[in-house]
């Protein structure tokens, strides 16, 4: 499921209550051009170095919130949530990750008899101040900026520009 989109794709098209506030990777494609399921196990690497600032158990089962040195203007720091995933051991806040460094793995989704085949969400925020950290304050617009992690992840990490970012405004409206 992508950035913004309201249609879950593991109901069978049924809608969202609001706009979906990441990216759902459940497969790739080779340099061959096959595509390949990404099941249970499969690891998942920080997407930028950061130091972990909470796991969290939630609604996904575990989820990693991860704050990176990159700021814009207004003085928010960018995180990164990675959702579905069983941490490392001793993963724990103020673990830091290096450069591709080892979040976790890919969790187990039938443990928890849900409908949703293995997959991770990803998320990315620009947030502002310090304190609490969980879904409740990524939803939060006088606290956060949820941007597209799409150009990431299709390769662009090097060109995050905060003024091109994709953004969710309150009430799950979408600014591009």
């Amino acid at each position: 499921m992508r950035f913004a989109e309201r249609v879950a794709w593991w109901r069978e098209g049924a809608e969202r209550t609001g706009a979906h506030e990441g990216l759902d990777i459940r497969c790739y494609r080779t340099a061959d051009g096959r595509r390949m399921s990404l099941g249970a196990g499969a690891r998942v690497p920080v997407i930028y170095p950061g130091e972990v600032v909470a796991v969290v158990n939630d609604f996904l089962g575990r989820s990693v919130f991860v704050a990176h040195e990159i700021a814009d203007g207004a003085g928010r720091r960018l995180h990164s949530v990675y959702g579905h995933v069983d941490p490392c051991p001793g993963l724990a806040p103020g673990s830091p990750l290096g450069d591709g460094g080892l979040v976790g793995t890919i969790a187990d989704t039938s443990a928890r008899r849900s409908p949703v085949p293995p997959h991770l969400h990803l998320s990315l925020a620009l947030l502002a101040g310090s304190g609490r950290l969980g879904w409740p304050e990524l939803r939060d617009p006088a606290r956060a900026l949820l941007v597209d992690p799409l150009p990431v992840v299709c390769g662009l990490r090097d060109s995050l520009h905060v003024s091109s970012l994709t953004r969710i405004r309150g009430e799950g409206a979408v600014d591009r």
